[in-house]
């Protein structure tokens, strides 16, 4: 598999697994076994969420245990904004735990690679990370810019679909049983009846449910929400 044609599929691709697949049989091609996604976590600030594919069982499970906050690789690639060799960071300057890291890493018998900085306009930085070469002589002889090009191919694919995600609104108890009785007709006179509230109330009620589904009508917030399953009719 070649860049351009790795690159078609991934802009195909329609989620992560079919996306992931195409470059890590790409990088494969190239003699890296083993890749890495890292991007900034949406739940722990200053923390990555990463995917990894062909390490070693045993690294994996030391990096969930305890690696994982140790790892400066996405720091130090995201910092660089280019591509690094791993071995070039290995011997820099590194603090005792991120040394620890180094070692542990070398230990499970990961292989020289090379990190590779990613961006885009949501998922703003991202970086990958390939290793387990099969052979000494991929190091020297890889055409970084391709490979480079194919990881920044896979993350605006990721951030493209990351932007086309709909969140599902939260509405309350409350506002689903008002929308609920919304999309069968319901007057805010008859509502109020059913639930033995004031039409004052329920039409804030409602004024609410419209803000929180984006719409400007009846039906539009029944249609809403039926597509995200918030009720049945």
């Amino acid at each position: 598999m070649d860049d351009s044609q790795a690159i078609r599929q991934i802009a195909a691709a329609e989620d992560e697994g079919a996306f992931f697949a195409v470059a890590r049989a790409f990088f494969r091609t190239q003699g890296f076994a083993a890749l890495s996604y890292a991007r900034p976590s949406r739940t722990d600030p200053g923390r990555s969420e990463v995917t990894s594919f062909g390490f070693p069982e045993g690294f994996v499970a030391s990096y969930r245990e305890r690696l994982a906050e140790y790892d400066p690789l996405p720091g130090l690639a995201a910092r660089a904004g280019r591509p690094l060799r791993l071995v070039d960071v290995a011997e820099g300057r590194l603090t005792g735990n991120q040394q620890l890291f180094i070692d542990a890493a070398r230990e499970h018998g990961l292989t020289d690679g090379f990190l590779l900085p990613t961006f885009g306009p949501r998922q703003h930085i991202a970086v990958f990370s390939i290793t387990m070469i099969d052979h000494e002589d991929r190091i020297a002889h890889a055409d970084v810019p391709i490979l480079h090009s194919v990881a920044q191919a896979t993350h605006l694919r990721i951030d493209q679909l990351a932007s086309e995600e709909v969140e599902r609104p939260h509405l309350a108890p409350r506002e689903i049983t008002i929308l609920h009785w919304i999309a069968r007709g319901k007057s805010n006179e008859e509502i109020a009846m059913i639930l033995g509230n004031k039409r004052p109330t329920i039409a804030t009620h409602i004024k609410r449910i419209f803000a929180k589904l984006d719409v400007t009508d009846r039906a539009s917030a029944a249609v809403k929400g039926l597509k995200f399953g918030l009720i049945n009719v």
